[in-house]
């Protein structure tokens, strides 16, 4: 007991010796004011990038009337000859993370065999449900000869065909998991991966539901496709160090995917969870920018204040804004408060962020630029995009030029 708890100590100190700007182990450790520690290259190098104010990158805080200075005990610590010196914090560093991608390599192989079982019985249902249609076509054909043509277009749902559309359906949908269904996770694991929740209705994984707008929606919809056409499109550009470490960024397609495994980068990058935060942060105007989700089973797309901590998910505090397929539904989130959006997953989102008016809004691409819905935020921001993406299966969003 009392060794696995060292571990679990030096395991814990190991992961707060490392730079928030770099992700390496701190190099001349500095401490400023505000109390928060940076390699001193790394933070001069972050200042002279930008000519205003100085500020500290995590919590904004103004240092610029006062000057950097050594943080001997973190020194002394990386420095620990008993332990094995830097060497040694590196090698921990590097256990911990492939200890961590072996843990989600099990997790990914129990969670396979549940879908599997479970796009069993939803075959078993779909045939019962086949029967029962063709059982009472039969019967009104048979009562009512000659008022229905010949000619009637049958649903073909045979279990084959569900066999060969199987792996479609996986990589399209996610499908729901109770958590009873799922092993059980560790809370470092939790911290670092997204588990979806079941969605309150099953029948919703087959919604595709097109709700036809009233004449106010409808008008809502003609101002938000306008305020498009007006607003300025934005080029998103993101960097290493704003994403997760399970996320990489392909310049040439713009496209942002997941390494599972082995291929993920080795540095921690800056969030837990599946999120890269852009490089641009909005502090007026009136901009938009497109992202396709053709490719994901599970995603968010949003914006944040930059004060978005390591370990918080989009959507779930204060000041970030999302709209989230996942679990097979549809919907926005604020503050951890979710609200439900009946419409069935769009292949393409418009997000326009209208900082005079406070307003940000999520625009269907494929549906004539229907709005989905829409937040009212602090028109003073500063906002910066932020995407969230299912971490435990590949997956992608696209970030289309103009």
């Amino acid at each position: 007991m009392m060794s696995l708890l060292y571990e679990d100590i030096v395991k814990f100190v190991a992961n707060n010796l490392k730079c928030s700007i770099c992700m390496e182990i701190f190099t001349k450790p500095v401490t400023l004011v505000c109390g928060h520690n940076y390699c001193q290259k790394c933070i001069n190098a972050c200042w002279a990038k930008s000519s205003a104010r100085r500020d500290c990158p995590h919590c904004r805080a103004d240092v610029s009337s006062s000057k950097l200075e050594i943080n001997f005990t973190l020194c002394d610590i990386l420095e620990l000859q008993d332990l094995g010196g830097r060497e040694k914090w590196e090698q921990i560093l590097a256990e911990t993370d492939q200890a961590d991608q072996t843990q989600h390599a099990r997790t990914t192989v129990s969670k396979v065999d549940i879908l599997m079982k479970r796009l069993d019985w939803l075959k078993a249902e779909i045939k019962k449900t086949e029967d029962t249609l063709s059982a009472e076509l039969s019967s009104n054909q048979a009562s009512e000869v000659g008022i229905y043509d010949s000619s009637i277009v049958q649903m073909d749902v045979s279990s084959s065909s569900l066999d060969s559309d199987a792996s479609s359906c996986y990589a399209g949908r996610s499908f729901s998991l109770t958590s009873g269904d799922l092993p059980s996770q560790s809370e470092e694991e939790s911290s670092q991966e997204f588990v979806e929740e079941a969605p309150e209705n099953s029948e919703s994984l087959f919604e595709d539901a097109h709700l036809t707008p009233s004449a106010g929606a409808q008008q809502r919809n003609r101002d938000s496709a306008e305020a498009g056409l007006h607003a300025e499109f934005v080029e998103l550009s993101f960097s290493p160090q704003l994403g997760n470490k399970r996320l990489v960024f392909h310049t040439e397609s713009r496209r942002v995917e997941t390494q599972p495994g082995n291929q993920a980068r080795t540095s921690h990058g800056r969030f837990d969870a599946c999120q890269w935060m852009a490089e641009q942060e909005f502090r007026g105007g009136w901009v938009y920018w497109d992202v396709d989700t053709t490719f994901s089973t599970g995603w968010a797309v949003g914006v944040a204040n930059p004060s978005l901590k390591r370990n918080e998910r989009l959507g779930r505090t204060p000041s970030s804004w999302c709209l989230e397929w996942s679990s097979g539904q549809l919907s926005a989130w604020h503050n951890n408060i979710k609200t439900s959006v009946k419409h069935s997953i769009p292949n393409g989102i418009r997000v326009i962020l209208d900082m005079p008016k406070g307003q940000l809004s999520f625009q269907s691409l494929r549906d004539s630029l229907l709005e989905l819905h829409s937040f009212q935020v602090d028109s003073s921001g500063p906002f910066i995009p932020v995407f969230w993406l299912y971490g435990l299966s590949h997956n992608a969003l696209t970030f289309p030029r103009h």
